[in-house]
């Protein structure tokens, strides 16, 4: 599967706040709380944030650039119906590529939720791996975390065994 990045418009914004995922994944549901609201509409337009089409120019994700310190840092989102479906991988490395090529990086981290065990594996096939577990505060309840990285030794993109 091929996928195009694109500077995420106002129309994929409202459509990525529609986006309501089952069961424990109802954690990453975009309209849960204000201050995730106010950040997904931050993407509008914005440098490092961008919307993920497929070849058939269906939108199905999202994902942003930015920095935690000095550490640049990825946050990636699929539709929630495709989701399960083993695309994981395949999306994911999209995106670790698309940003290599964009900010020349070596290294890149992600936190993910420890209870997210269908993302953590597909990280850990990429080559992230764990740096810190952590525990965080949200909407009023603690979750655990997990804070990975994936060091990239040469220029070469990632190469992904047995996609």
């Amino acid at each position: 599967m091929k996928f195009e990045f694109r500077v995420a418009t106002k129309s994929d914004v409202e459509e990525f706040l529609t986006w309501r995922y089952e069961d424990i994944y109802s954690f990453y549901d975009n309209s849960i709380d204000k201050n995730k609201i106010e950040w997904i509409l931050s993407f509008i337009d914005s440098d490092n944030n961008f919307s993920i089409y497929n070849e058939d120019n269906e939108l199905v994700g999202n994902c942003s650039f930015y920095y935690i310190e000095e550490f640049l840092c990825i946050g990636v989102q699929m539709r929630p119906d495709i989701t399960g479906k083993g695309f994981g991988t395949e999306f994911v490395k999209s995106v670790v590529d698309f940003g290599k090529q964009k900010y020349n990086y070596n290294c890149i981290d992600l936190t993910v939720a420890k209870f997210n065990k269908r993302a953590i594996k597909v990280y850990k096939k990429l080559g992230f791996k764990v740096i810190e577990e952590f525990v965080n505060t949200i909407r009023g309840a603690d979750y655990d975390f997990i804070a990975m990285r994936l060091v990239i030794d040469t220029d070469e993109l990632v190469e992904i065994r047995n996609v």
